[in-house]
C-alpha cells in the first residue's frame, strides 16, 4: 500500500449536516444562503476531510421542513391539543430511536476511519439545537408545544419564533449528540465534540469554532 500513498491528510471531521446545508434548519433559523463559510474554510485550511452527517430532525420530523414541528401549530382548541399529553412522550420517543439510529451509522464510519490509520479530529454539534446542542439545548418540547398550539399562522414570524427557542435554551446536550456519545461509549471510542454558536450566528456573528 505504500506505493499508493497520496496527499490525504488522513484526517476527518465529523459536523452537523447544516454546517454545510443551512436549507435544512427549522423554518425561520437559516442565518446563511448555504454553508457556515468560516466554518468551512478553517477546516479546509488545516486540510481535513470534511463528512456530513445526517440531519436528525429531517429524518425524525416529517423532512426537510420538519412538518411534524408544525402540527401544533393554532391548535389550542383542538382535539390534538387536549392528547398532547399522550402525543407528545409518543414523538419524542420515535425522534430518539431514529437518533439512535443515526448515531449508529455515524459511528460505525468513526470506526471504519480510526482502524485504517485515520484520525478522526472531532465531531460539530450546534449550539441550541434540541438535538445537536452540545453544551446548549433545549429540552422543553411542552414549553415550544405551547407557543406554537397558543399561535396562529397570521401571528408566527421570525423573530416572536427565535426568541421564544432561545428563551427555552439551558445548559445540556441534545437529543442526538447523547446518543452519538452513547453508541461512542459502546465501542470504546473516544472523540471530541464542538460546537458551533447557533445563538451567536443568530446575532450576525461569526461562528467559528476552536478545534484546539
Amino acid at each position: 500500500m505504500e506505493k499508493l500513498k497520496d496527499e490525504r491528510s488522513k484526517k476527518v471531521i465529523f459536523v452537523a449536516h447544516c454546517i454545510l446545508n443551512e436549507n435544512t434548519r427549522w423554518l425561520g433559523g437559516a442565518f446563511r444562503r448555504g454553508c457556515i463559510d468560516e466554518i468551512v474554510d478553517q477546516i479546509q485550511d488545516l486540510g481535513i476531510g470534511i463528512v456530513q452527517m445526517k440531519c436528525p430532525e429531517q429524518q425524525a420530523m416529517g423532512g426537510v421542513v420538519k412538518t411534524g414541528e408544525w402540527r401544533m401549530l393554532g391548535a389550542k382548541d383542538t382535539l390534538l391539543y387536549r392528547l398532547k399529553g399522550a402525543v407528545l412522550p409518543i414523538f419524542i420517543g420515535n425522534m430518539k430511536r431514529i437518533y439512535r439510529k443515526i448515531a449508529k451509522e455515524v459511528v460505525r464510519d468513526i470506526k471504519d476511519y480510526t482502524e485504517h490509520g485515520f484520525e478522526v479530529v472531532g465531531i460539530v454539534g450546534i449550539a441550541g439545537s434540541p438535538s445537536c446542542g452540545v453544551n446548549i439545548t433545549y429540552d422543553d418540547f411542552e414549553g415550544l408545544t405551547e407557543f406554537l398550539a397558543n399561535t396562529d399562522i397570521e401571528h408566527l414570524d421570525r423573530e416572536n419564533l427565535n426568541k421564544t427557542l432561545i428563551g427555552l435554551c439551558t445548559k445540556g446536550k441534545g437529543l442526538f449528540i447523547k446518543a452519538l456519545e452513547e453508541e461512542l461509549q459502546k465501542k470504546n471510542l473516544t472523540v471530541k465534540i464542538f460546537e458551533q454558536d447557533c445563538i451567536a450566528e443568530m446575532r450576525g456573528e461569526r461562528t467559528p469554532i476552536e478545534l484546539e
